[in-house]
């Protein structure tokens, strides 16, 4: 009984809390009356607060009781407003005036240098202490985010910008969401995320892209990763070497609280190395950042946007302890005719210094967004967002929220569709896509040009595809398709189906069912591509794909057992009919002459292997050692992993119910990825394998590796660029390793003029063995920019250097 007593009154108390709340809200201008956006306002003493919106105005809710409001923004001196929170709501509005700068008395030294590197000194000092000062904390995260298009063209290349007018013609938003977490950091770089409550405009089932950890930049690191803008990251302006980068500029001194706050300029030595300019204001003696206003452009090399501003405004947490307390990055961009800008703001408030987190609180699963969080109501909103929203942004919840109702009706998608699906004269040529939104239900026909192509052993060859896909609300898909072909030159019909079913999202589980009557090189993986085959054998008379009939029947299931683990068996019946050359067609005739359809002879013209049916089972394992991720309703996102990925597969080839074939096949692999920061980022991979049994085999089961004799690459990195196709194919043992690395500009961006192309040094080495004795090997340099990659590459046979070989492509990892 005693118990429930207390329980009452606790509920009765927050009930009058609740009741008894006390909104404060105003207005915050600057000396010259116009709105201050983005100003910081909190209780002091405290973390909790909230920001003033873009027009100027905030609110708070504060229970009973006596506060001092801090009122403070970054080049304004800040303002303490004492409240007496009553019985009544309270309209305070405030001026903020610029803040008073002093020039600091110092004696400049014999070389003239500016008092500014001093404390740019003791603060690198210090660096290491703040960075490591708070083992552990948590915070409640409020980020808003809008994206704005000021300027577009009707069309591009012939398509419209915006069918659906989504893009509002007033005010240009296209994006504008809400979000609210609970953030909860530990040393060294653990992190969860709970975000709590999620609202897009216009889409009530959606979540937003807010992440509490892609806001908090911490300029204690010496690189501040940011990957959506640069690979290599960019200089902290207090960074161990930050002096070989910077230059600084004392321009005076403010005071806060009795505490004397430096103002620094910093500047850019090279023009287009990856650093900041702007303001970092640093406190005296404790050497801590106070605040920073910090600018990106495009001369420091920066991707997809044109100018990035970020701002940082520190409050003291505990005695000694200053945290962030607002960010705000503001971006413009511009591409194709379209300009635009964007900003992102986030509060962070009530921190609670090293929190007692229960064991096994920190996984792999960094964030994960609650079922209910797309689902909160007005009410809940209008209490729990600190920056209270501008007239435009109540417009556009109002105006998108009400056209969502009309948009996701049958009526309105259905119409869309129509004119969507409303076939084109270049449908014929690019193929034909048909969607029903309202269902969620798509397929198409793929496109018949690329189906046109040509090989010595069906000739020219026509084909095209179908497909069908049905989402279903929980994420769950399946999908069926197929595609069919004709040989002109074998006069053979050829095709394949498919269907397959996504039945849990979260676990990545798939069952797959595939037949078909197909051509199939020898080595699966398709070294060649039908289209290069195709300009090579006509315009060169090099036919350097090999091909063989295959008939077939298989099923995959594919799933992920516990994080990071994945399981995928497959079993395959086949029937597999060696060809030969039915033609020798070609545009133009060459010193080269079509060689025979046999990989392992290509001067043997007559068929290369008996025919044979083969039952084969394989079963792979993939681990993502600590594989990090993201949930949300129904949905698993992985982000990576520092760690190396170890991949495992058992082949098996089974004598029986009209299989002749008989082996097994064991391989082990690794795969790692290392980013070195500003020296750039490497891959490397490492697969080993043996044929535990080789009793029957035909060249189809041995196992190949990814050659290439044209100019044409993937770039993948475990392709070989200059190895012949099938030369060094095995039924014994082998082990394969690559190396790559991207320099990322470390080079080319320090020589003038050409660090304006922005150019990307790569270099990797590869080896391979085979059966023990014969080795092969790879060294290649090349540059790469905005995908293309060009690569001078040398090949190496036991040592001796066999042949050199430049190879361009398309490369977008």
């Amino acid at each position: 009984m005693k118990k429930s007593y207390t329980i009452f009154a606790l509920l009765l108390f927050f009930c009058l809390q609740q009741a008894t709340a006390i909104t404060v809200s105003g207005k915050v201008t600057d000396e010259n009356n116009q709105p201050v956006p983005f100003a910081s306002i909190y209780i002091k003493g405290t973390t909790r607060g909230t920001s003033s919106n873009l027009q100027g105005f905030y609110t708070i809710d504060l229970a009973p009781g006596k506060y001092e409001l801090v009122f403070k923004l970054i080049g304004y001196k800040p303002e303490i407003e004492t409240i007496n929170a009553e019985s009544t709501n309270q309209a305070i509005n405030v001026k903020l005036v610029p803040e008073s700068i002093m020039l600091k008395e110092a004696t400049i030294n014999a070389s003239g240098e500016d008092p500014a590197y001093e404390v740019i000194r003791q603060a690198q000092k210090k660096r290491k202490f703040y960075l490591e000062q708070v083992d552990a904390y948590s915070c409640d995260v409020y980020i808003k985010g809008e994206q704005r298009i000021l300027k577009k063209p009707k069309k591009i290349m012939g398509m419209e910008v915006d069918p659906d007018n989504e893009i509002d013609s007033t005010t240009g938003i296209v994006y504008l969401s809400e979000s609210v977490s609970k953030f909860n950091f530990k040393q060294k770089n653990k992190i969860k995320e709970e975000m709590i409550s999620s609202k897009v405009s216009g889409d009530n089932k959606a979540f937003s892209y807010n992440q509490a950890s892609d806001m908090l930049f911490n300029f204690y690191e010496n690189l501040i990763q940011i990957d959506e803008l640069s690979e290599k990251g960019f200089i902290s302006p207090i960074s161990a070497t930050a002096m070989l980068s910077y230059r600084y500029k004392l321009l005076g001194t403010f005071y806060e609280d009795g505490q004397m706050i430096n103002k620094i300029q910093v500047i850019p030595k090279r023009k287009n190395d990856p650093v900041f300019s702007g303001i970092i204001n640093i406190m005296e003696n404790s050497w801590r950042i106070h605040s920073l206003q910090l600018v990106l452009t495009k001369d420091a090399q920066i991707d997809f946007v044109d100018t990035l501003r970020i701002n940082q405004v520190f409050v003291p947490v505990e005695k000694e302890i200053w945290l962030p307390f607002s960010n705000k990055f503001n971006f413009d961009f511009g591409f194709l005719g379209i300009k635009g800008d964007g900003m992102f703001v986030s509060v962070n408030s009530n921190y609670i210094i090293d929190p007692d987190f229960p064991k096994h609180f920190f996984t792999q699963e960094i964030m994960k967004v609650n079922d209910d969080a797309n689902k909160k109501d007005s009410s809940y909103w209008k209490e729990s967002r600190p920056i209270p929203l501008t007239v435009e942004e109540a417009n556009d919840y109002r105006k998108r929220d009400s056209m969502a109702l009309i948009r996701h009706s049958k009526t309105y998608t259905d119409s869309t569709d129509r004119k969507k699906n409303k076939f084109k004269f270049k449908d014929l040529f690019l193929g034909y896509n048909h969607m029903n939104t309202y269902k969620k239900q798509y397929w198409s026909i793929s496109d018949p040009l690329l189906g046109l192509q040509f090989n010595t052993v069906q000739g020219v060859n026509l084909s095209s595809g179908f497909n069908f896909s049905k989402l279903y609300e929980n994420n769950k898909r399946y999908s069926f398709g197929g595609a069919v072909g004709y040989g002109f030159s074998n006069n053979d019909f050829y095709g394949s189906v498919y269907a397959g079913y996504l039945y849990k999202p979260q676990k990545f589980a798939r069952i797959n069912i595939a037949a078909g009557h197909t051509y199939s090189q020898f080595n699966s993986n398709t070294p060649i591509l039908p289209l290069i085959n195709s300009l090579y054998s006509l315009l060169n008379e090099q036919n350097f794909m090999k091909l063989y009939q295959k008939n077939f029947v298989s099923i995959t299931h594919s799933s992920e057992l516990f994080n990071g683990f994945y399981f995928t068996p497959s079993v395959e019946y086949a029937t597999r009919t060696s060809l030969i050359n039915t033609t020798g067609l070609a545009w133009i005739h060459s010193d080269y002459n079509y060689t025979s359809n046999d990989p392992q002879d290509k001067t043997n013209f007559a068929y290369a292997f008996h025919n044979n049916q083969a039952l084969t089972v394989d079963l792979k394992v993939r681990y993502v050692f600590k594989q990090r991720y993201y949930t949300a309703p129904n949905i698993k996102t992985v982000t990576g992993s520092k760690f190396p990925t170890l991949l495992i597969d058992y082949k098996k080839g089974i004598n029986g119910l009209g299989s002749v074939v008989d082996y097994d096949l064991l391989t082990i692999g690794i795969e790692h990825s290392l980013n070195l920061k500003w020296l750039g980022k490497s891959n490397y991979s490492i697969t080993a394998g043996s044929f535990l049994n080789n009793r029957k085999m035909y060249f189809m089961d041995y196992y190949h590796f990814n050659g290439n004799q044209t100019l044409f690459s993937g770039f993948g990195l475990a392709d070989f660029q200059l190895l012949d196709y099938y030369t060094n194919s095995t039924n014994k043992q082998f082990i394969e390793g690559h190396f790559e690395h991207n320099f990322l500009g470390f080079f080319l961006n320090k020589i003038p003029l050409i660090k304006k192309l922005k150019l990307q040094e790569i270099g990797k080495a590869s080896i391979l063995t085979t059966d023990g004795k014969n080795t092969y090997g790879e060294l290649s340099i090349g540059i790469q920019r905005l995908g293309f990659r060009a690569d001078f590459v040398a090949g190496f046979s036991n040592q001796k250097q066999v042949s050199t070989g430049l190879r361009v492509g398309l490369k977008f990892n």
